[in-house]
C-alpha cells in the first residue's frame, strides 16, 4: 500500500485517514491520483491542469468512458456541478469500481446520511448500495462469496 510519501505537495492525510490505492497501483502514471479511505485526488482534467481533492461523501457519479477511438477516462462528477476526469487507459473498470466501494464505505461509515434523503429514504439508499455491489460482482471487485455476504449485511440493516 503506498505511503504518504506519495501524497502531492501541500496534502496531507487526517489523523484517521489511510491510503487505499495510488495510480501506481493501477498500473497508471497519471500523478496526482491516490484514493484514500476519505478522498480522491486526482487531476481535475485530461490536460493535468490542477489536482482535485474531493470528499468521497460528496462525489455523486463515478464513470468509466471510453471513446470509439479507444481513449478511455474516469469522470467524477461531485460537489455543485463539479467535474473531474483524468485517462484510464489500464484498468479503468477496475479503478472506477474501486472507487465506488471507497464511497460506499466512506458513506456507511458517517453518523447521518443526508443522502438518503435524497433517494427516497433508508430504502432507497439500501437498493443504491445493492446496485453499487452488483456491479462490484459484475466486474470482478467482488468474488460471488464476498457479494452474497455485503448483500445480507445490507439486507440485514434496519
Amino acid at each position: 500500500m503506498p505511503g504518504s510519501s506519495n501524497l502531492p505537495p501541500g496534502i496531507q492525510l487526517n489523523p484517521d485517514e489511510t491510503v487505499i490505492r495510488s495510480g501506481k497501483d493501477w498500473g497508471s502514471s497519471i500523478h496526482p491520483l491516490l484514493l484514500t479511505s476519505q478522498r480522491l485526488i486526482c487531476p481535475i482534467d485530461q490536460s493535468g491542469g490542477g489536482t482535485a481533492v474531493i470528499d468521497l461523501t460528496r462525489i455523486h457519479e463515478v464513470r468509466f468512458r471510453k471513446s470509439p477511438i479507444g481513449f478511455a477516462s474516469i469522470i467524477i462528477e461531485y460537489g455543485d456541478q463539479q467535474r473531474a476526469a483524468f485517462p484510464a487507459y489500464l484498468n479503468g473498470q477496475r479503478i472506477r469500481a474501486e472507487i465506488v466501494a471507497a464511497i460506499d464505505e466512506a458513506r456507511r461509515l458517517l453518523p447521518s446520511r443526508p443522502e438518503s434523503a435524497k433517494t427516497g429514504g433508508a430504502d432507497g439508499d439500501r437498493y443504491e448500495r445493492l446496485r453499487r455491489i452488483g456491479q462490484l460482482r459484475s466486474s470482478g471487485v467482488l468474488t460471488e462469496a464476498e457479494f452474497q455476504e455485503e448483500k445480507a449485511r445490507i439486507l440485514g440493516e434496519r
